[in-house]
């Protein structure tokens, strides 16, 4: 973490990327690494704790944000690259992007909602939102620049008494009445859409198993991936891609993310396993899996010859991990 070290104490975003240009290519990617893990990392952390994500959404989450940072760190350290002007403003920017894009398509209404109640939060004179430490706070305007009560007597929506999709403003506006002080947003936010039945569908609760994992548990986890894709590495390129692009997890999500998450494979390695740039992997990320069709189409093959070869390729990884003695 030498390099992380020497410039932990430098805020300005930019001098670190010029300092990034003029470092050998090993050197350069060993510093994005260090940007990545010691800055970025813990920073989108933080945010994704603030922004109230899901943990089993918060690795998905974090994974598709750093993959996007190094893609965008290695083209912004090219001789020509465009400068990031402060990192990590920029890694704030893109985490909440990330995240807003997540909750849009997981909880589309109350991703409505939410935007709604921010637009009139922002253009209604009589209220306001703001940060307060590290989290979003709402109520009058008068009460701006307050810290937020979390214990206060919350009114129960059906005592705001109003036409509540006719009149929004006057909704909000008799319920931060009642609560007579500043509150989080997303206390407005879960009241709002108790008042205006807004809901989706419930997310699907994590499995018990998961949820008690232990330290050995993730261990033997991490070993066992470790082995599956050194084994992986020495398919032929063919059986590779056939497999890659159509791997998936126990929820038919692309199981790439799995790789990164543990520290397994880095998002170079798996763009060379698939003889493709980390570039040209980043723009497909939030597609993968592809269905057969896609997979025949990129490797000018037909659908039934990219089965035999995810075939093969997955008879010999069950026979070498057999011979090991791994299930």
């Amino acid at each position: 973490m030498v390099y992380l070290q020497r410039q932990r104490d430098e805020p300005d975003g930019d001098a670190r990327i010029e300092r990034l240009r003029g470092l050998g290519e090993a050197e350069r990617e060993q510093a994005i690494g260090e940007l990545i893990a010691g800055l970025a990392r813990p920073q989108i952390e933080r945010l994704l704790r603030r922004a109230t994500v899901r943990p089993e959404d918060a690795d998905d989450i974090l994974a598709t944000v750093s993959l996007r940072l190094l893609v965008r760190l290695r083209a912004a350290a090219a001789p020509c690259g465009d400068p990031i002007e402060r990192l990590e403003e920029y890694v704030t920017t893109l985490t909440f992007n990330v995240v807003n894009d997540h909750f849009r398509r997981r909880f589309p209404q109350r991703a409505r909602l939410k935007n709604r109640l921010r637009y009139l939060l922002t253009r209604d004179a009589r209220m306001a939102l703001w940060s307060s430490g590290d989290q979003l706070v709402c109520g009058l305007a008068g009460w701006r620049g307050r810290g937020a009560q979390t214990i206060v007597p919350v009114p129960r929506t059906d005592q705001i008494v109003c036409p509540p999709p006719h009149q929004p403003a006057e909704a909000v506006l008799a319920w931060f009445a009642r609560c007579g002080a500043p509150v989080p947003f997303e206390m407005l936010v879960d009241a709002m859409a108790e008042l205006w039945h807004v809901a989706d569908a419930p997310p699907a609760p994590v499995p018990a198993e998961q949820a008690s994992e232990s330290p050995r548990a993730s261990a033997e986890w991490r070993q066992l991936l470790m082995n599956l894709w050194r084994e992986i590495a020495q398919l032929r390129p063919m059986q590779r891609k056939a497999l890659l692009l159509n791997l998936r997890d126990a929820e038919t999500s692309h199981a790439l993310n799995l790789f990164v998450l543990t520290g397994v494979a880095s998002v170079g390695e798996l763009a060379a396993a698939l003889e493709m740039t980390a570039a040209a992997l980043e723009a497909i990320w939030n597609e993968l899996p592809f269905d057969d069709l896609r997979i025949a189409g990129m490797l000018q093959l037909t659908r039934q010859q990219v089965i035999n070869l995810r075939k093969s390729a997955r008879e010999r990884l069950t026979r070498r991990m057999a011979q090991k003695g791994m299930p």
